[in-house]
């Protein structure tokens, strides 16, 4: 399992990449957390494949209890 920290070692910007990314996405009304879209955008503007598997605190804990579907499908 691996973190933000972690794969800023490829991608020093990701952290504040998903920080945009996130904040565009909630104000066009698309989901902010699917890992999948964001992926496709890192690659898009050619940034470092940063993996199948979002980080661990690519979310909280708190919404991966309330949203044990999302779990199911990023981590298995």
């Amino acid at each position: 399992m691996s973190t933000f920290a972690d794969l800023e070692a490829d991608n020093p910007n990701i952290r504040s990449q998903y920080d945009e990314w996130r904040d565009a996405r909630a104000a066009n009304g698309e989901d902010p957390v699917d890992w999948g879209a964001f992926r496709q955008h890192l690659m898009a503007i050619g940034a470092p494949d940063p993996g199948e598997r979002p980080p661990d605190d690519f979310v909280g804990e708190d919404f991966k209890q309330a949203n044990p579907e999302w779990t199911q499908r990023w981590y298995g």
